[in-house]
């Protein structure tokens, strides 16, 4: 291998390995910044929730106190309830004053003079209706710069008892809740769901509701607290739970870089074996037959590739022809099929003028010397044996390079008889314009087209879409991997030429060819 390539392999190499190293880190970061949104917002439900409960208790007292005054004391000379009042106002926890209503009229105070005062002289909520309301208020007549919560239960419109709880407990709520600054607490009360303010806050509405905000609504009064998480506070999660798998994303580092690592040099280390393999002969071919449908006689074979590695015994195709051509070695390796092509020859027994299909791929075809490998190829098959088609299946597992060097290889090789086929066609880079620029010869058809014939899959549709395409072009039809008398009986009626699968044979060693031929031509007989 170049210096060069061996240069950009070690930098791929490092790379792969550093990003198999960090996948963990990569991977869970997401998982971590969910988690850590989760718990977060795990801890605002439980802090909105408890806040709510809070408040309830709060309006609980309000309501009990206030529900107590309209039933037992409205209606009565101020004079007769004054005293409970007064005592209710100063003993029970929470309130600022309480007062009775009459005709929207204060007629009695928990806290100032037997004065007759209009309510809305005494807060904005100026009127009484039955049941129960809750709204909060700017202030009071006693404390007006500091908000409260005004509370009426009313027995009738105009008429019932008010009580005045301080916003002071509910500002203590929401600051115990907040953690310093971790949570964002709004208090809405009223049906109008209005926000209780800070002292000297404007008017404003509710703030929206984000992603981060945990809602808790009263099922008893109308309350709903919204428990914002704040971005440090979600911080300091995402820490935390870095922290608590920090070991395990370190011993996962390690393995996915090691296990990274390991793969890579394993793909570096088939490449060596490979040439290894070269020089020690671990390669031979396999022969799979052909078939004419038209006559039903044995017309040629495909080389196959086979490996059988002296450590780990026969690697599949699929798995080292891929590194071949990733590392450079399909040349070589390409070039040694020719050899093993060659010297099978004699042993094949093939008729005159029989197909010979040998795999090559479109970074050998791209090389100057690619010519001389072939015609090194047919000088030999012409010393060994009688007049045979060559055809060159090209893969697609790499796009053809539209390049000078490729055309006019191809069409010095055509001047020698050369034919040339697209292998599974439909299954990778093939189009239109690859038929085209090949100038092929012969369509080969997937066996994964094959095995459709006589189901309702989509792939028998485009079957028919192939043969169809291939008689247009007048090409030469191969099909692959035909397994049972019906593959073989549709493809027949469909017009396909040529055939090749376990239902004709297996691929064979060269040796066995001849003895494969003569029990295929009894089947034929018999």
């Amino acid at each position: 291998m170049p210096e060069s390539r061996l240069f950009k392999r070690k930098i791929w190499g490092a790379a792969l390995t550093l990003l198999g190293t960090l996948a963990p880190i990569l991977l869970i970061l997401p998982l971590i910044t969910t988690e850590a949104r989760h718990q977060a917002a795990g801890e605002a439900d439980i802090t909105a929730t408890v806040v709510r409960n809070q408040i309830e208790n709060i309006l609980m007292h309000a309501e009990d106190a206030t529900r107590t005054l309209a039933t037992t004391s409205l209606g009565r000379p101020c004079n007769e309830v004054k005293s409970a009042l007064t005592r209710m106002g100063t003993l029970r926890p929470y309130f600022r004053s309480l007062m009775l209503v009459r005709d929207n009229q204060t007629y009695c105070w928990s806290v100032y003079p037997d004065v007759t005062t209009p309510l809305y002289a005494i807060t904005p909520e100026g009127e009484i209706n039955a049941g129960l309301t809750i709204t909060p208020v700017p202030g009071t007549l006693l404390v007006p710069d500091r908000p409260a919560v005004q509370v009426s239960y009313g027995r009738g419109p105009g008429e019932g008892a008010v009580a005045f709880v301080d916003a002071q407990y509910l500002y203590d709520l929401k600051t115990a809740a907040a953690r310093e600054g971790l949570y964002d607490i709004e208090i809405l009360l009223g049906k109008r769901r209005m926000p209780l303010l800070d002292a000297g806050e404007r008017e404003r509405p509710a703030h929206p509701i984000s992603d981060e905000t945990q809602v808790a609504t009263s099922d008893h009064y109308s309350v709903e607290v919204r428990a914002t998480v704040l971005k440090h506070q979600i911080d300091s999660f995402r820490r935390d739970i870095w922290h608590k798998y920090m070991a395990f994303l370190v011993l996962a580092c390690v393995i996915c870089g090691y296990l990274t690592r390991r793969y890579f040099e394993r793909r570096m280390t088939l490449a060596t074996d490979m040439r290894k393999g070269i020089r020690n002969g671990e390669f031979h071919l396999v022969y799979q037959p052909l078939v004419d449908l038209r006559t039903g006689t044995f017309s040629g074979v495909e080389a196959l590739l086979r490996w059988n590695h002296p450590s780990v015994g026969p690697i599949r195709p699929d798995l080292f022809i891929p590194i071949a051509e990733e590392t450079g070695t399909i040349v070589e390796l390409t070039r040694h099929i020719f050899s093993l092509a060659a010297a099978d020859l004699p042993a094949l027994g093939l008729p005159p003028h029989a197909h010979l299909g040998i795999n090559v791929c479109a970074q050998h075809m791209s090389k100057p010397d690619f010519v001389d490998d072939v015609e090194a190829l047919l000088r030999k098959l012409e010393a060994h044996g009688g007049p045979l088609t060559l055809v060159l299946e090209v893969t697609e597992r790499a796009a053809l390079p539209d390049s000078d060097v490729v055309r006019a290889n191809m069409r010095r090789l055509r001047e020698r008889g050369v034919q040339w086929a697209i292998d599974d066609f439909g299954t990778g880079h093939s189009s239109l314009a690859y038929i085209e620029q090949l100038e092929a010869d012969y369509l080969k058809i997937d066996r994964a087209f094959v095995n459709s014939v006589g189901s309702d899959a989509v792939s028998a549709v485009v079957l028919e879409t192939i043969i169809g395409l291939a008689r247009k072009l007048d090409l030469t039809m191969v099909a692959e991997g035909v397994e049972t008398p019906e593959q073989s009986d549709f493809l027949r009626a469909q017009g396909v030429q040529f055939a090749q699968g376990y239902y004709y044979g297996r691929p064979l060693p060269a040796r066995d060819i001849t003895g494969w031929h003569q029990a295929f031509l009894k089947t034929q007989v018999s």
